[in-house]
């Protein structure tokens, strides 16, 4: 069985992934669907390759952009390859249901998953997430958190990623989910043989540091938004590692306060090992 490599399965003080909230998330199983292999429970275009160069497991997800011979104009046409959960259809979707989405009721704040680029000119690949639900009053589906985890820069080994989603402050459970992964921006120019390939892909559900000084023993992690230093409080730090966006160990200390002031502005996890050898996550901003 295919083992999901995540910062940490279940971890302590509620940190929680959620790889079932992703159909065929490690992408071992694939399926004819028409004229092309497809992984399980997810549609895709041409240039979509069931890869053995994989993260884990014997498969991987590669997109690649190539040609196509167009059936309607039977013209060569370059492909910007797509892949993106659910089934495809040549028609609307009916009223509350979304084309491309699966049904979720989780309401998780970050995707995790690895991946590697091969650009081959100035191509820049998107990972998009979004979550929605459908609204009875205005018959519309609302986008209650999206995200999106672009970049244009070659990485020729698996790297992990971690993409926060932005709420979008609409009230209520999102009901769908929709995931996309593009080899490049299909509005702008493509170049044949750029590929993406993503493996092992999780939802993620981090607990928040908290803005002041606690009054008790409890553990927290302070301040949030931080500036210079995080403070680890009501735990025993045999080590503590900040990790950014990309999955890359920015900090370090064996202390109970880290010196962040060479950080850059953005969202960090704060992984922390006891000396019981437990571990804690907490999810940190900085100014």
């Amino acid at each position: 069985m295919k083992k999901i490599f995540l910062l940490s399965a279940c971890l302590l003080m509620g940190a929680c992934s959620f790889a079932q909230y992703i159909p065929n998330a490690g992408f071992e199983t694939w399926a004819p669907s028409g004229p092309f292999l497809a992984p399980t429970d997810w549609a895709v275009s041409p240039g979509v390759i069931q890869s053995s160069d994989a993260h884990s497991g014997s498969w991987a997800l590669q997109c690649r952009v190539d040609t196509f011979t167009n059936p309607f104009t039977s013209t060569l046409d370059t492909i910007p390859a797509t892949a993106y959960t659910g089934a495809a259809t040549m028609t609307p979707p009916a009223p509350g249901t979304s084309f491309g989405g699966y049904q979720l009721t989780a309401f998780p704040d970050s995707l995790i998953g690895y991946y590697k680029y091969q650009n081959m000119a100035n191509d820049t690949f998107s990972i998009i997430v979004q979550m929605s639900r459908w609204d009875t009053t205005t018959h519309s589906r609302l986008i209650m958190r999206q995200g999106r985890f672009s970049s244009g820069t070659s990485v020729g080994t698996y790297t992990r990623f971690a993409m926060r989603l932005e709420n979008m402050f609409v009230v209520g459970v999102p009901d769908t989910a929709f995931i996309q992964v593009l080899a490049c921006n299909p509005q702008a120019p493509k170049h044949i043989g750029t590929s993406i390939w993503v493996d092992d892909l999780s939802f993620f559900t981090f607990p928040d540091a908290v803005n002041n000084v606690p009054s008790s023993s409890v553990m927290v992690v302070y301040p949030n938004p931080f500036t210079d230093a995080i403070h680890i409080n009501g735990v025993n730090v045999q080590k503590v590692e900040v990790i950014n966006m990309f999955g890359q160990i920015v900090a370090t200390t064996t202390n109970t306060q880290v010196n962040t002031a060479d950080l850059s502005a953005g969202i960090y996890f704060v992984t922390i090992t006891t000396t019981n050898g437990n571990k804690i996550v907490k999810q940190v901003v900085k100014q």
